[in-house]
């Protein structure tokens, strides 16, 4: 695996960007409804939560544990949300994709599963990996739901596995794809793609 922290990864509805500082504020303005947070374990209710957020995948971008990014529609070149290549295990070629977060204005859309085919694009075929995980808040039925729908495998559940600010506890549901399912996978995303979903897409 070798990996470059400040790639551009272009699809045809949206780019994925590297993360910066800068950033900040037209995040907080995509992710501000309470909607993004409801079956989250996180909360962002103002400038400063989301700062912390973005401190966190920035420092960690230096120190080549993640790769983050934000999500930009093409069509405006308004920046709708952030995602991450994550828990990034060398000498066993795994690594998590997650921390995505979308504008409720693009939910519904082709947006998240073209954001999910760039991103395994990337990890099968750049960085060679054997296995993607993905982790969901056990009450983000939404979520997990998107994961089944591109073909993802439910692994398990560590129960009551992260707690709230607000003190609700959330169990941590795993999923994963490996590199022996990706072909299929990927030709189930891209005829996803090709529906229509909603006006915009």
């Amino acid at each position: 695996m070798k990996m470059e922290t400040n790639i551009v990864l272009e699809g045809k509805y949206i780019s994925l960007e590297p993360l910066e500082w800068k950033h900040k504020d037209v995040l907080f303005e995509a992710l501000k409804s309470p909607e993004v947070w409801n079956y989250t374990w996180r909360n962002v209710r103002t400038i400063d939560d989301l700062e912390r957020i973005v401190t966190d995948a920035v420092n960690k971008k230096k120190e080549k544990e993640q790769i983050p990014f934000v999500v930009k529609d093409k069509q405006t070149g308004k920046v709708i949300g952030t995602t991450r290549i994550g828990d990034i295990d060398f000498g066993n070629r795994n690594v998590e994709i997650g921390w995505t977060w979308l504008s409720p204005s693009v939910w519904k859309t082709k947006v998240n599963t073209e954001c999910k085919l760039l991103l395994l694009q990337y990890c099968f075929e750049e960085l060679q990996v054997i296995r993607v995980q993905f982790s969901v808040s056990g009450q983000n039925l939404r979520s997990q739901h998107a994961l089944e729908r591109i073909g993802a495998v439910k692994e398990g559940t560590f129960r009551k596995h992260r707690v709230k600010e607000s003190g609700s506890i959330h169990d941590n549901i795993f999923y994963s794809i490996i590199d022996s399912e990706w072909e299929s996978v990927k030709e189930r995303v891209i005829a996803l793609l090709e529906k229509r979903y909603g006006e915009r897409r």
